[in-house]
């Protein structure tokens, strides 16, 4: 199974609960996995799922497909993702492009409040002739951009396909890496060209596509989920991206030593009490944080056999290896050395 980058667990990127909520248990369905044994596998529980307005930090996400990728063994996970997507999976996001007039106020609507959806790539659409271009720039490198880049590109198909007349595809689908395994089924699911070590990830399509009236128009419903959605991305921008700048101080702050509230604070330019209180209006603690990075952090750390449980104890701020395994135990029932041999 590929190891993670332990500096992705102090990043801010981040994937809306709601997106892996909505398409986990068709997903796992599809594999035949049983969706608490791969929870417990990648560290998550149920009740994190079930929070539609919390972001997830992208490396738990990556965490449990990768836990399923290690299960499945199937290169193309993401594109099976992405297959699955439905509009409940982006919540205030889907809802809002669900009521545009056409496809193209749609795809206007995707790429201004994409954010909603989490922190993750960006989307972009340019004019070439009469065709449109719309790219997905993903902020990784390697397997898990493959896998990210798959699910964001064909979740878009999926989310569209519904909504316009049957018979209408892209002229094309281009992915930037090379061609996988079973090729043949993405040619078979997007009925259309699919170009392979391209030179961007995304779809190309006919401009008169935009005009394309959409089957769930609904002008009264979009006013109201756009006033929304502008709200939403204003608390994002705002306040729920909080939790991810803290995350990421803290992260900056462990090889010093335990990260403590008025530092993290003074970083960031509040009082400790202002900070506390920001945090728990998204019913989050900052020791909760802290545990939680930690934890992250540690399984990663234990996957690189260079690093002794001291080595990792003084990555994680604890002043000696002993309160780290006491930590660890208190985590995942079990010693470090224990997990790092496979439990």
């Amino acid at each position: 199974m590929p190891v993670l980058d332990p500096r992705l667990a102090g990043s801010d990127q981040s994937l809306s609960a709601a997106y892996v909520a909505a398409v986990l248990p068709a997903l796992l369905a599809h594999y035949g996995l049983d969706e608490e044994d791969i929870l417990t596998r990648a560290g998550l529980d149920e009740h994190q799922l079930k929070q539609p307005d919390q972001l997830l930090p992208l490396v738990d996400v990556l965490r449990l497909f990768l836990v399923i990728l290690d299960a499945c063994g199937d290169a193309g996970l993401g594109f099976e993702t992405g297959k699955r997507v439905k509009p409940r999976s982006y919540q205030v996001l889907g809802y809002v492009v669900l009521a545009s007039r056409d496809l193209g106020q749609a795809i206007d609507r995707l790429v201004r409040f994409e954010s909603l959806s989490g922190k993750l790539g960006q989307t972009r659409l340019s004019h070439e002739n009469e065709q449109v271009i719309l790219r997905w720039q993903c902020p990784l490198t390697g397997e898990p951009a493959r896998f990210l880049v798959e699910a964001a590109i064909t979740g878009w198909v999926a989310f569209m396909r519904p909504l316009l007349p049957a018979g209408l595809a892209p002229l094309a689908v281009c992915f930037r890496h090379p061609v996988p395994v079973e090729p043949e089924r993405y040619a078979d699911y997007f009925q259309a060209p699919v170009q392979f070590s391209a030179a961007f990830d995304g779809v190309v399509l006919d401009a008169r596509l935009l005009q394309q009236p959409l089957n769930t128009a609904d002008p009264g419903l979009a006013v109201m989920m756009e006033r929304e959605a502008r709200e939403l991305l204003a608390d994002f921008q705002g306040s729920t991206n909080l939790v991810s700048v803290v995350r990421s101080e803290i992260y900056r702050l462990l090889t010093e030593g335990e990260p403590g509230l008025e530092a993290v604070a003074a970083e960031l330019g509040m009082p400790s009490r202002t900070l506390s209180s920001r945090l728990l209006s998204r019913g989050v603690r900052f020791q909760d944080i802290v545990d939680g990075l930690r934890q992250r952090l540690a399984e990663l750390y234990l996957q690189d056999p260079a690093l002794s449980l001291t080595d990792i104890a003084l990555l994680l701020g604890f002043a000696e290896s002993s309160s780290f395994s006491r930590a660890f135990r208190r985590w995942r029932s079990m010693s470090p050395n224990q997990w790092r041999r496979g439990g």
